[in-house]
């Protein structure tokens, strides 16, 4: 019986999950940056907005100290997770930038190598 009465709390919580996993400003950022390649220029921009949010994160926590209304710290506790969230995005973009670029570099690298042994006579190993 219990359960029956839990029921819509549940459908009310998981709709309530739904709507911010798909419309919450920071997912909407995390699934805009990683549908694309990576660039630094991104991974400096997440770091910027990273640092932003740690700034009004301890701005809001000073004016809470200071007598400001103690909900704020609910505030302060969502621009600390989205402060975590995009900057480990902006870690995880540089290692997507790195890897991207390694292998890019491996690929017209090897092209080289093979050229160079050539032009100086040594014998190619095919990999």
């Amino acid at each position: 019986m219990l359960i029956l009465l839990a029921l819509p709390v549940l459908f009310a919580v998981s709709a309530i999950h739904r709507y911010l996993a798909v419309f919450a400003p920071t997912n909407l950022l995390v699934r805009g940056v990683r549908s694309h390649e990576p660039r630094w220029r991104t991974v400096a921009m997440l770091a910027a907005i990273a640092v932003g949010l740690l700034l009004a994160m301890h701005l809001v926590a000073i004016a809470v100290v200071n007598g400001a209304p103690g909900w704020l710290n609910l505030a302060v506790l969502v621009l600390a997770w989205d402060a975590l969230k995009v900057g480990v995005l902006s870690f995880l973009q540089a290692l997507r930038w790195a890897h991207a670029r390694r292998r890019a570099e491996l690929a017209t690298g090897s092209s080289r190598l093979k050229q160079a042994r050539r032009m100086h006579g040594s014998p190619v190993r095919s990999v």
